[in-house]
């Protein structure tokens, strides 16, 4: 794997988080959804950012973090999480 500093993992998480919370904010739901949300922006920027540096994709590299792949597949994740959350469906 590669070093990462403390900082850097603050600074990470934040991003996706706000991407987490963007997709909440602009969809709409329950506090589950918001859950989702922010759990599967983290795990897609944290695994884009591991693809990219395994792949060695430096697009929109500053520091430590590629943000390129990493925002693209945050934010796939956090529309998968909204998706899986299941609030989606109509009450009969």
């Amino acid at each position: 794997m590669f070093n990462m500093t403390f900082p850097t993992f603050i600074l990470g998480r934040m991003i996706a988080g706000l991407i987490g919370a963007l997709v909440h904010l602009i969809a709409g739901g329950k506090l589950l959804r918001l859950v989702f949300c922010l759990l599967f922006a983290w795990i897609g920027f944290w695994g884009g950012n591991y693809l990219a540096n395994n792949l060695g994709l430096h697009i929109l590299q500053y520091g430590q973090i590629n943000y390129g792949l990493a925002l693209f597949l945050s934010i796939a994740a956090a529309l998968f999480g909204f998706w899986l959350s299941g609030e989606n469906r109509e009450e009969e």
